[in-house]
């Protein structure tokens, strides 16, 4: 058995073994070069996610039938912004903020580079009816960014 390595250096080891049999003529070479060599880490995906790609892909029937009602609750929220009814609004909000949770996959698995721009639009509608004293400028500003992100999504082919 031969060994073979270079001293201090543990990144390539080489082993070659030469087995002979009882047949002096018939030599045979087992050589099983082992070589270790670091490796960079490599990144995984599960299965069960698409990638994200900067346009997103289109949703399923099912998903377009769950963000449909989310997105009708944001429409009536803008309606009631608009209209001065801060109550309404915030009823409304509150629906839609019920579901997000079940949807934050699909948003953000199908999106794709949109998504940001839409949990930004809803970060700042959280933010605007959260005071005491509702902003209705930055939660209409807010809702129709979410509402258009949203129906880009839904109708995305």
């Amino acid at each position: 058995m031969l060994l073979i390595s270079s001293c201090g250096n543990k990144e390539a080891t080489t082993t070659t073994t030469t087995t002979t049999t009882t047949d002096p003529a018939v030599t045979t070479p087992a050589a099983t070069p082992a070589t270790t060599a670091p490796t960079a880490p490599v990144a995984t995906t599960p299965a069960t996610t698409a990638p994200a790609a900067s346009a997103g892909a289109p949703l399923s029937a099912a998903e377009k039938a769950q963000l449909t009602p989310a997105r009708t609750a944001l429409v009536m929220a803008n309606s009631a912004v608009k209209s001065g009814d801060i109550t309404k609004a915030k009823a409304q909000y509150t629906k839609f903020s019920a579901l997000l949770p079940a949807l934050q996959p699909i948003l953000k698995a199908k999106a794709g580079d949109s998504y940001p721009a839409i949990e930004s639009s809803l970060a700042q509608v959280s933010t605007a009816m959260s005071s005491a004293t509702p902003d209705k400028t930055k939660a209409g500003e807010g809702l129709t960014a979410a509402i258009k992100g949203m129906t880009a999504l839904i109708d995305r082919k």
